[in-house]
């Protein structure tokens, strides 16, 4: 995380989305807040040989965009897959693409269109779709079985749900959670604790301590048990949890008002859990990633291979998970995506300029609106629009 704060020769100005929150960038010269923070999609429950992951890749306060991703974890070819899920009262989809999605009540149904239903061993496809109402889905189906690629083994049942998790030790960022064991006649293997609907950590333990909150937030905690074959279980009853602090209405953990930003610099010796490991982001509300190159008045991918191809070890990695050859994301990016998963009050904004490329500004400032459409079109890219809440300008 570099320190430096690049020179300027504009001065501060801001501009947001219609429908989504502000966002306060500090010191940068430009910040623009694009999609809404997203969780880390979370399996819903087990499918032998493919699963289904719900995403919510938006949300605009009077709806949201959902995406569901199906992928064949088995040997052999998915001719054809359909997903099935539910909706609490007052949430449902209003319209959606790349899946066929029809309903019974609160009962949904999206099923592959002609060209996306056979899936290759490894393979995935996505579709998505805009909704109302604030509800999650639950109870996923993915070809009659259930979403989480858990195995289903005749005479080995699936645990039992977990007692409903205690909070105590609330503080403005974190709060520990205690739950009675699961049973199961194999053996209860981890603990699935979710926030929100989305898996936060896996533990083999009955308490786990979640940190990197936002102060004076509500959140809602289930667990989920998985026994030694892999099965899950029901989740546990709904703890909801309200930290303390966040008076002062301001981004930071502390709820102070005040905005801590600093660089990260992509060509840098520095990894981002190093941030983890320094402390650093319990404290800081915003990461300006550096840099995005400007050319040709429009904004473009600086640096491909640090951004989203460079391929970390489990050491490197925010959640000691080594990259593999076949993800969609790898990089910088997907580690900023795994540290917005365990820190969700951090926003990341994307830097473009600095001080070898701000060549392109000149020929930006003629056609502005160009200009930024270039720059949401690059930044809302499928493949990382969720790790960036906005960008900042750096012409030097």
């Amino acid at each position: 995380m570099s320190t430096e704060t690049p020179r300027r020769l504009r001065s501060p100005r801001s501009a947001t989305r219609s429908g989504r929150a502000r966002a306060v960038a500090g010191v940068t010269a430009l910040f623009l807040p694009l999609a809404a923070m997203v969780g880390l999609a979370a399996p819903a429950e087990a499918a032998a040989s493919a699963t289904a992951t719900y995403t919510k890749k938006s949300d605009w306060g009077s709806g949201f965009e959902g995406q569901w991703t199906v992928k064949n974890t088995g040997t052999t070819t998915l001719s054809s897959w359909t997903v099935e899920w539910d909706f609490p009262t007052g949430t449902k989809v209003t319209s959606a693409w790349d899946a066929t999605v029809t309903n019974s009540a609160n009962h949904w149904t999206a099923k592959n269109l002609g060209w996306n239903g056979t899936l290759a061993p490894g393979a995935s496809i996505s579709f998505g779709f805009n909704g109302n109402g604030t509800g999650a889905p639950s109870g996923c189906k993915l070809n009659g079985a259930s979403c989480d690629g858990g195995t289903t083994n005749p005479g080995d049942s699936a645990p039992s749900a977990p007692g409903k998790p205690t909070a105590s030790d609330v503080t403005d960022t974190s709060v520990k959670l205690t739950w009675a064991a699961a049973t199961d006649d194999k053996g209860v293997k981890n603990y699935d604790v979710k926030r929100d609907g989305t898996t936060v950590a896996t533990v083999t333990g009955t308490t786990y301590t979640h940190t990197g909150l936002t102060a004076g937030t509500d959140y809602t905690y289930t667990v989920v048990a998985r026994d030694t074959a892999d099965q899950t279980g029901p989740a546990s009853a709904a703890t909801a949890v309200r930290t303390t602090g966040g008076g002062g209405g301001g981004e930071n953990p502390g709820g102070n008002g005040k905005v801590n930003l600093g660089y990260f610099t992509n060509w840098g010796p520095y990894t981002v859990k190093n941030l983890v490991t320094s402390g650093s982001a319990a404290k800081i509300t915003h990461i300006n990633y550096a840099f995005g190159n400007v050319q040709n008045g429009k904004c473009t991918v600086g640096d491909s291979y640090a951004d989203y191809e460079k391929s970390f070890t489990a050491d490197q990695s925010v959640d000691g998970k080594a990259d593999v050859w076949d993800q969609p994301l790898r990089g910088h990016f997907n580690q900023l995506r795994k540290l917005k998963a365990q820190y969700p009050h951090i926003k990341v904004l994307w830097s473009f300029g600095g001080w070898t490329w701000s060549g392109g500004f000149g020929q930006a400032v003629q056609n502005p609106a160009a200009f930024a459409q270039s720059c949401y079109d690059l930044v809302e890219d499928p493949r990382w629009a969720d790790v960036f809440d906005g960008i900042d300008l750096d012409w030097e």
